[in-house]
């Protein structure tokens, strides 16, 4: 078992973005950090050149490499060289590293370590894989990104998948790591605002139904199902759409006869208040719900009835729970999906029902701080030929 000097492990996290710029990871990132800190001592190693970088309570935060040309990702390694953890931690999204996915410099920097620093051990946290071959363009980036993805997992002693069908597809192609599942939580913060106050903040009748949208919009939240949705939902009752996120031009323009609210992308305990005032919460997704979606997340955090699909993506867990924590329909059908919004949005039971569960089920699987006491577990059970996870 590894240790450091005060009896805790020591954790490096890389990442090369953090709040408060706008980054999915860079978000998932610090709140991992922070609830991590407690159990262990954290650093993030993240690239120069940003500006003024929100605090990380617990947390050191150590800007040690450039971005500028994908060959600076290397100076990683004399960070972690002068400074040895117990675990190097590397979060990873294909397009986070390098201009149309490519950067060879960086498992060849986690080959340096592994020369330099052989007592740390290398995590490899995957929150996406490489691009589908749906066109000419991508099946050329697609060669380059399975090859890095390959060398990545190869470089490390534990591969982290955000969803479970990742973890079995490739757990074959990393023999000499122990290969896991651990979802993503919930990049918002509760505010914990009532529902009462926060409709009354945005000057909503009580009597107003609100459709909550959430996040990018497009590929891989198809439009159809929420035009569809929608138009259901207001058809049949006193509604409005609530949108928070940076695509509200074409949200109006996919909705031109529905009331609309564009909150615009807000900062993340306004996105919260924005989500307690909501009645329902559609995000469908064309390869189906599953644990690495953080809207999706966030409307479970903040017990708000979700409306979904299901596909190649959703696991048996979040299987399990459809129908009691959440709505879902098969993806391929956006009439059903709708129906089943509309019929959703007229049974106010049923909605308050669903919402305890969804925070039920976010609270007892997918709270960072549940999620960094499963990761803990693996750290400090790991030996070099078991890990107990």
């Amino acid at each position: 078992m590894t240790g450091s000097r005060n009896g805790r492990l020591s954790v490096a996290i890389v990442f090369p973005v953090l709040p408060p710029a706008l980054d999915g990871i860079g978000d998932h990132t610090a709140q991992l950090a922070r609830a991590l800190s407690p159990h262990a001592d954290v650093r993030v190693i993240t690239a120069r050149a940003q500006p003024a970088l929100d605090p990380i309570p617990g947390v050191e935060v150590d800007p040690a490499f450039g971005m500028e040309r994908r060959r600076e990702v290397a100076e990683l390694v004399q960070a972690v060289e002068e400074n040895e953890p117990d675990w190097l931690l590397l979060q990873f999204n294909q397009f986070s590293y390098g201009r149309w996915g490519l950067n060879p410099f960086l498992p060849r920097a986690l080959q340096e370590v592994r020369r330099r620093c052989p007592r740390v051990r290398i995590a490899w946290f995957a929150h996406e894989d490489f691009v589908p071959p749906t066109s000419a363009r991508f099946m050329v980036m697609r060669t380059w990104q399975r090859a890095q993805f390959r060398a990545l997992g190869r470089a490390s002693d534990l591969v982290l998948f955000t969803i479970a069908p990742w973890a079995e597809r490739y757990r074959p192609w990393f023999p000499g790591a122990t290969v896991t599942h651990l979802p993503v939580g919930s990049n918002v913060p509760d505010a914990g605002l009532p529902y009462e106050v926060a409709r009354e903040r945005l000057g909503i009748p009580s009597s107003t139904l609100v459709v909550g949208i959430f996040g990018t919009l497009g590929v891989p939240k198809p439009m159809q199902y929420l035009r569809q949705a929608a138009e259901a939902v207001v058809r049949e009752r006193d509604a409005v759409v609530l949108y928070v996120g940076p695509h509200g031009l074409v949200l109006r323009a996919a909705l031109p006869d529905v009331p609309l609210i564009d909150a615009g992308a807000l900062p993340a305990l306004a996105v919260s208040e924005h989500l307690a005032a909501m009645d329902i919460h559609l995000t469908p997704f064309i390869d189906g719900v599953s644990t690495r979606r953080g809207s999706f997340m966030a409307g479970l955090q903040h017990g708000v009835p979700t409306v979904t699909t299901l596909g190649v993506h959703s696991d048996d867990l979040l299987r399990r729970a459809t129908g009691s924590a959440f709505a879902a329909t098969a993806h391929g059908d956006a009439g059903a999906y709708a129906a089943r919004a509309a019929a959703l949005a007229g049974d106010p039971e049923a909605r308050a029902t669903m919402g305890s569960a969804a925070r039920r089920l976010y609270d007892d699987e997918f709270a960072f701080d549940r999620g960094s006491a499963r990761l803990m577990d693996m750290l400090s059970s790991f030996d070099a030929h078991e890990l107990i996870a």
